[in-house]
């Protein structure tokens, strides 16, 4: 039974239907098909009206959904409900005590399994995806009708899905409370009675040899064995005229893009590239918007990269331009320089999928109705991927909290992973995929996480280009930040130490089962006891120290409204006597971390000298844990004990909990990043719409790159600003409301949202808010 409503707004509890319609079918075949207009009993907002065709006059004189809720009842019955968002239209109709208890199918939830790579999962998206007619949307009957066949050809294009992939899922969704758990159920039997008639797609891959034991063991890609760039010994310079000539109105480019113009700041910036590169220099460039500012130093880079056989990496603050980046103008720039480079896009290990971590959450008992979704969307993906990258997955938010168990972390043991030895692990591909790449394009937090670990994250380049620059110095602060958190350290306890999941626990019983003797054994069992010990002793101390701090600054500074508090730890506060209860009540938590990383040391060593549990991944666990324990130490004394002249000190009380967390941050990030990162470079160019800054407060006051040079440590760079091409003075309308309240008062969101409906209303529609 396909069903769907249409109402005055989004909101069950407080909206209301104005059409409802069901359309009973047996496969591709309707049997039956029931509709009817609604009247919500309240104004319809002129939006709905715009977007339904449903008008005023139509709704007054139809029923009240009272009055057709019988109706709804004899024609639904028992049978399960299908439809796109379901549980909106269930929402809706459970208010008047219908569907309490038909089961639902979503089939948008169906399509981010099935459809993992669809570009949008709206009913109209996916139904031209899979070339379902689509007569008229936002009206009930007709998106029935929609759902009906969308259902229907999900089904099918699911029964060509691997044998053992739907095993897989319906093995794991067999005791769970899933929604989709009988579809996929139905799903299993038709592609069993189908695999007679032609190959699935995964038969189709075991063919190829690329499945193997129900596991994807070869990764078709185009770096996959392309070996890593070797740099010329003499550096050839960029031929910067016959660049500049391919921009020309009679060039490369107007040849290729239709309605191409040339634009004279784009051609001086490209020239500015073009030398620092040549001169083994750096470059600050304010290019306004519309300039072109990526094709200006994404040509130069390539030119030079290639001539050279070096990498150039490029970082961007926001996911947006990277993605404009790798999907459009890379693309678009291969097709007019005559030359063949690789470029790719490298993100931090969490992003990626750990195989070796997936089995064993497939492994999980007990896997709740969220888990079965992750775990059938990833086992669906999983044969069509060939990076492994999170971001071609379609995760609600529930289960990109849940992707922290399925990710690479710090824990891999590359070395006894099956997936590392067979080249299939997605992570180090991509670390090996880079040393390949001409193009390395990566966001402003791996650039610099790269920079902490003393470039063990990125291949060796000598050549940079940041760009969204005026948001480096605000990165560079939160890369070289440390935070302590209640939750986080009662997490961390909780994973060395938990009773039932702690690692310890894991250990022990693994070394009293080892082939060591009984003295050996017994030494390592003494070891895990004394770390158990530590655990459990700075989980007794994590609680007097918080909620003693949490007493302490809720008195300096009580929470002000539905905002977070946030409290410097000046001189001022510290001097305080309640600060000094607080340094005593955390002297036995430090204690007892320097306890637990001393045993944990002393575990590993043991197990290593002993050769007990040799190549065991817990051991390796074990240090990396060690590594968060330490770290942990060195913050919270920091914090706490000892805050350093060049550091900024706070604490955040939750406004919603009144949690209270901990966090330090450098007061300047200058000289780290001249003597870390800029100094190590040979070119580093960073460009933005917004670099400079006004002067002193002056009539005609200039705008300078003085400021940024001074917050980023750039003494020695070249200065480049160019104006936007567009003429704002004769395009543009400045609105400037001067009766706005303060940001902190009760009503500020609401005024701040009446007024922008109102401001979209006079420029009918045409307004970009920005937040």
């Amino acid at each position: 039974m396909a069903v769907d409503t249409e109402t005055t707004g989004l909101k069950s509890d407080n909206d209301a239907i104005i059409e409802v319609a069901a359309v009973k079918f047996r496969g591709d075949q309707v049997l039956e098909s029931w509709s009817s207009l609604v009247n919500p009993g309240r104004e319809l907002p002129l939006k709905i009206e715009r977007l339904t065709g449903i008008t005023r006059e139509q709704l007054k004189t139809a029923p009240r959904i009272e009055q057709v809720a019988r109706h709804i009842a004899r024609f639904v019955g028992e049978h399960p409900v299908v439809g796109h968002h379901i549980e909106f239209d269930v929402a809706f109709l459970r208010q008047q005590n219908l569907l309490l208890n038909n089961p639902t199918v979503d089939t948008d939830e169906l399509a981010r399994i099935v459809m993992p790579h669809a570009s949008r999962f709206s009913l109209k998206q996916l139904a031209a995806e899979l070339e379902i007619a689509l007569p008229e949307s936002h009206r009930a009957l007709a998106d029935a009708q929609t759902t009906m066949r969308l259902f229907n050809a999900l089904c099918q294009r699911a029964t060509q899905m691997d044998s053992g992939t739907l095993n897989e899922i319906t093995r794991a969704a067999d005791k769970s409370n899933w929604g989709l758990r009988d579809t996929f159920k139905e799903i299993l039997r038709d592609a069993g009675r189908a695999s007679s008639t032609g190959s699935s797609i995964g038969e189709q891959l075991r063919a190829k040899g690329l499945i193997k034991n129900n596991r994807l063991t070869v990764l078709d890609d185009s770096l996959a064995d392309t070996p890593a760039l070797r740099p010329v010994q003499v550096q050839v310079d960029i031929d910067c005229a016959g660049l500049v000539r391919q921009f020309d109105p009679g060039g490369a480019l107007a040849e290729h893009f239709s309605g191409y113009e040339r634009r004279d700041q784009q051609i001086d910036m490209l020239r500015a590239v073009c030398s620092a590169f040549n001169d083994n220099s750096e470059l600050l460039v304010e290019a306004g918007t519309g300039t072109g500012k990526s094709m200006a130093y994404l040509a130069p880079a390539i030119e030079f990269a290639v001539a050279n056989a070096r990498h150039v990496v490029v970082s961007t603050n926001t996911i947006n331009l990277q993605d404009q980046l790798i999907e459009k103008d890379i693309p678009d720039l291969r097709k007019v320089l005559d030359m063949d480079f690789q470029a790719m896009v490298l993100k931090g290990r969490s992003n990626y999928l750990c195989r070796h971590r997936f089995e064993q959450f497939q492994r999980k008992p007990n896997k709740s109705a969220m888990d079965v979704r992750l775990l059938a969307k990833i086992l669906a993906w999983l044969p069509t991927t060939t990076t492994g990258d999170r971001a071609e997955l379609s995760m609600t938010y529930e289960e990109e909290y849940l992707w922290s168990e399925v990710c690479a972390d710090e824990t891999c043991n590359a070395q006894s992973c099956p997936y590392f030895q067979a080249g299939t692990c997605f992570f180090f591909r991509s670390r090996r995929q880079a040393d390949s790449a001409h193009l390395i394009v990566v966001n402003h937090a791996l650039l610099l996480s790269d920079m902490v670990v003393g470039g063990q994250i990125l291949p060796e380049y000598k050549h940079l280009i940041i760009d969204e620059a005026h948001h480096l110095e605000a990165r560079a602060t939160e890369a070289l930040s440390a935070e302590v958190r209640q939750k986080a350290i009662e997490v961390l306890l909780n994973e060395i130490g938990g009773t039932r999941s702690g690692l310890l626990s894991g250990i022990g019983a693994a070394a009293r089962a080892s082939d060591g003797t009984a003295g050996e054994r017994e030494q390592v069992s003494d070891a895990v006891d004394d770390a158990q010990g530590a655990v459990e002793t700075a989980q007794r101390t994590v609680f007097p120290f918080f909620d003693h701090l949490s007493t302490f600054l809720h008195a300096q500074h009580p929470p002000k409204g539905e905002f977070d508090q946030q409290v410097r730890l000046i001189a001022a506060v510290r001097a305080r006597p309640d600060w000094a209860t607080s340094q005593v009540l955390c002297e036995p938590l430090l204690g007892s971390l320097l306890r637990l990383s001393t045993t944990l040391d002393r575990i590993a060593r043991l197990c290593s000298d002993l050769e007990i549990l040799p190549g065991d991944d817990r051991l390796y666990q074990l240090g990396a844990l060690r590594q968060r324990v330490d770290e942990l130490r060195t913050n919270l004394t920091a914090i706490v004990n000892l805050p350093q002249p060049n550091g900024i000190y706070w604490a955040t009380i939750n406004a919603e909990r009144a949690e209270v967390s901990l966090f330090s941050a450098p007061l300047q990030v200058s000289e780290l990043l001249q003597k870390q990162l800029f100094s190590q470079k040979d070119c580093v160019v960073l460009t933005s719409a917004t670099l400079r800054t006004a002067g002193p407060v002056a009539a005609g006051a200039a705008q300078t790159f003085a400021y940024v040079r001074e917050r980023l440590g750039l003494a020695n760079a070249k200065e480049l600003a160019l104006d936007s091409p567009f003429d704002y003075e004769k395009s543009t309308l400045l609105f400037l409301p001067t009766d706005m309240p303060e940001p902190d008062s009760a009503n500020y969101n609401k005024i701040v949202h009446d007024t922008l409906i109102a401001l979209c209303r006079a420029t009918g529609g045409r307004t970009l808010i920005l937040f």
